[in-house]
């Protein structure tokens, strides 16, 4: 158990803030109103941040706020500006997505403290020992992750580790979804997720031309994680935060799940067991739930994870509708669960007005109970019923987080001097080693009547009302006869009590006066490194621009689509198969193809298939291997550590959006760049000064947009052929397509971990767009192919390295889009 544990709540206002600290949160995540990846909520402005940090840390409360987007060029300035309104706040830490803003801030403000968000797919003990080299001093593990893969992290490494451990969950790794953006323009990236993952879908089977029989129609939309009733597994994996997801989320449901946990919680560190009771397990379910899952987490897996039902609250199930009357319009329900005036139900609208028992009006339905109530409209016997929403839960959840309540103080301790002739002195300081001195502004005089007596000072001094404080211990130093109104003490205790709660706000040892930013410090300096391998070059924009000509690499997944791309005048090679690494390895020497082994995007701790497949490849091959295209952070370290003398390259997946992003793998060597696939031509022109130099940057011009990766396979758990979760890829024998409201359908594809990717409808293809690309210095080209077989390779390559786009047209079926270049995301 990591002795510092922490329990982390959401907040997305001011309300909500109240509600985590006074329920008892260690520590709170928010957001300003830009660069958050919740950019729909409600969020702080500049002042109400301010109010935010002062309120937290008088009351021991860290605040973290999420800048975990990714920021585009023309947003870096007033992004570093913003970090440097949130450092001279006191913000405790950032959380951050954009690897170029980390490298970025560690330049600047080395002693700000930075967590890596789940945006980042921190995945694999590699992962976490990259990020933290990197300067972060926290991980924000995936969700996919179970227990025993979490403490074989945290045995092994010096970040802090955090997870989540209740709340929404993704269906796609957190930072590697992009359907939302592929769809429309809306990118999780950035904020916006317009969560097509909630809408309905239907399982084409292409080989039977047959939609497969599905519980329901919401086939990606996963369950709300609750890990409450196993707290302590998750507390012994020595984790130190325990995160709740939810700054969308009212405040009421901010308390209830705070105070739900942190009684969890302490009962786990006092008594050993983990358990809740009855009421905290209700009232989880009531305020919100869309069914629950204890998620990879615990070990549940498949369809313990979705929910295919319903996209929204659940609520919790109180019972059978037995009857309806639609005569008297009521409805008669055996009650499995408590029904009270004021709650909510899933069917009809507005909340419960009235109960009957016989004939006897109630104001509440007991378990076991058969009431009926008031409602409009048809409904059959058997109908399950739910509650959802609790007016009594809404009401004491309020209470908790009243303005001016102040339900968890901190300790003080005072001195007191009065000495006759002098003004009053008070030295005040708190359990964190904090301490004001002060003195008033009143004289001590000689009592005339009654003077002063230590009492009457303890007394005035310990009113400390509604303040966030409690006196602890205080002594006095009083003259005989020294006299002073109280009025004087009054104002010295308030006097006092401000300067200690200033002092509280303050984060020791950080340097307040570095956050002011000229304009040099807020620009990446312009790369300039001159690249003697190739010999033309041009003048543009006063910038230097080394002409390489169109570059075409190719993305191959199989032998036969490397084969038929060897008679074309491809420039690398990216095989992504390592089973057959060894093969591909010899053809592209045979031809004298330079060749990249294409690392996957996802890897965990303990899969050890790749890297055992590499060692058991013969030396002279491996020493064939141009090198290494690296899709996860935990790579690039794996790479350096035991290939340091091949080439490293960066796959789109590590979401590269601007130059400082492209400045930091230039300073761990990284040979070439790919660009995100949802950077537009736009985008790339604001960072053009960093591209055509010696450092090489790609863009995918040719493929199928992979929108999600994810542990959940719609095929196995939907068709039911795989329910022991065999992780045998056997689905990959027939082709599958999942098929939206409007038609269209996205291919399904699985990894032999039994991954499940989802691919983009149309293809990306850029064959008219390449000089506006070249224009900018970009000069690698990216050709990913997937499912194309042997002869559409050919049609492809021969389209792209000769000019022909009319080539196209010979591929049937095949329908095609320009990707982001020219649709920016939100």
């Amino acid at each position: 158990m990591n002795k510092n544990l922490e329990l982390l709540a959401p907040v997305g206002s001011m309300e909500a803030l109240r509600a985590a600290v006074q329920n008892g949160a260690n520590a709170v995540y928010l957001g300003g109103k830009v660069f958050s990846a919740r950019a729909s909520a409600n969020n702080f402005d500049y002042d109400e941040l301010k109010e935010a940090v002062e309120y937290c840390h008088i009351r021991d409360c860290r605040v973290f706020v999420t800048v975990n987007t990714l920021i585009k060029q023309s947003e870096i300035d007033d992004f570093m500006d913003y970090i440097g309104y949130l450092y001279s706040i006191s913000v405790d830490a950032l959380i951050l997505q954009d690897i170029g803003m980390a490298y970025r801030i560690r330049q600047a403000l080395p002693d700000f403290e930075l967590h890596a968000s789940t945006q980042m797919a921190a995945h694999s003990l590699e992962d976490v020992r990259y990020l933290e080299s990197v300067g972060f001093k926290r991980v924000v593990l995936a969700r996919e992750l179970n227990v025993d893969e979490i403490r074989k992290i945290t045995d092994q490494c010096q970040a802090d580790i955090e997870i989540f451990v209740h709340g929404a969950l993704c269906v796609s790794y957190s930072g590697q979804c992009y359907m939302s953006s592929v769809l429309g323009t809306r990118s999780g990236n950035r904020g916006r997720c317009a969560q097509p993952c909630r809408q309905k879908y239907r399982l084409y089977n292409s080989d039977q031309d047959a939609y497969e029989d599905t519980d329901g129609d919401y086939l990606l939309s996963p369950r709300d994680l609750n890990t409450i009733e196993e707290i302590g597994k998750i507390i012994d994996s020595n984790v130190l935060s325990l995160k709740i997801e939810g700054r969308m989320k009212r405040p009421e449901y901010v308390a209830t799940v705070v105070s739900s946990y942190r009684d969890a919680i302490l009962n786990y560190i006092e008594n050993g067991k983990s358990g809740i009771s009855d009421q905290n397990l209700e009232d989880l379910y009531v305020i919100f739930n869309r069914k629950f899952t204890r998620g990879y987490l615990l070990g549940q897996v498949g369809g313990d994870i979705m929910n295919s039902s319903k996209p929204n609250n659940r609520g919790l199930y109180i019972g059978k509708v037995e009857s309806y009357n639609r005569k008297s319009k009521r409805l008669k329900l055996k009650l499995e669960a408590s029904l009270k005036k004021g709650d909510g139900l899933n069917i009809g609208g507005g909340t419960i007005g009235r109960i009957l028992l016989g004939k006897e009006i109630r104001t509440i339905g007991h378990p076991g109970q058969t009431v009926e109530i008031d409602y409009i409209g048809d409904i059959r016997p058997g109908t399950h019923v739910f509650k959802t929403s609790d007016g009594q839960l809404l009401d004491r959840m309020k209470k908790t987080y009243e303005p001016g309540q102040e339900y968890v103080k901190r300790p003080l301790y005072m001195e007191l001097d009065l000495k006759i002739g002098e003004l009053p002195s008070l030295k005040i300081w708190d359990d964190r080693g904090n301490v004001a001195a002060l003195k008033g502004d009143v004289q001590v005089e000689e009592a005339i009547k009654v003077p002063m007596s230590r009492d009457k000072a303890i007394k005035q001094l310990s009113k400390l009302g509604n303040t966030p404080y409690y006196l602890e211990d205080i002594s006095c130093s009083i003259d005989d006869k020294a006299s002073l109104p109280i009025s004087g003490l009054n104002t010295l205790r308030r006097m006092a009590i401000e300067e200690i709660s200033k002092t509280r706000v303050m984060i020791e040892g950080r340097n307040y006066a570095s956050v002011k930013f000229d304009e040099d410090r807020l620009v990446s300096p312009c790369l300039a490194v001159q690249d003697e391998e190739y010999a033309s070059e041009t003048k543009a924009g006063g910038y230097t621009i080394i002409d390489r000509g169109h570059r075409f690499n190719i993305s191959c997944a199989n032998l036969d689509q490397l084969s038929a791309s060897l008679d074309y005048p491809v420039a690398d090679i990216y095989y992504r198969d390592i089973v057959t690494l060894s093969q591909a390895i010899d053809m592209a020497r045979g031809a004298g193809k330079d060749i990249y082994y294409y690392m996957p995007r996802i890897v965990r701790t303990g899969e050890n298939r790749i890297y055992r497949s590499l060692s058991s490849i013969d030396q002279e091959k491996i020493d064939y291997l141009k090198g290494f295209r690296v899709s996860n952070y935990g790579q690039i370290g794996w790479v350096k550590d035991n290939y340091p003398d091949k080439k490293l390259l960066v796959a789109p997946w590590l979401n590269v959006v601007n130059d400082l992003s492209l400045d930091y793998y230039r300073s761990i060597g990284a040979s070439r760049v790919c660009m995100s696939q949802e950077v537009s031509l736009n985008q790339l022109r604001a960072m053009e000064k960093l591209f055509g130099q010696a450092y090489e940057t790609e863009y995918v011009v040719y493929g199928n947009n992979e929108m999600m990766i994810s542990e959940y396979c719609p095929m196995g758990v939907l068709t039911k052929d795989c329910k022991k979760n065999k992780r045998d890829a056997l689905c990959n024998k027939s082709i599958y397509y999942l098929e939206s409201s409007q038609g269209k359908r996205y291919r399904l594809a699985q990894s032999p971990e039994c991954r499940t990717t989802i691919y983009s409808d149309e293809l990306v293809n850029l064959i008219d767009d390449l000089d506006s690309l070249s224009d900018l210095g970009i000069d690698n080209f990216d050709i990913v192919f997937n499912f194309e077989r042997a002869d559409e390779v050919g049609h492809v390559l021969k389209a792209y390295t000769s000019g022909q786009a009319g080539i196209f047209n010979r591929l049937k079926n095949r329908s095609y889009n320009t990707g982001h270049l020219y649709k920016e995301i939100d």
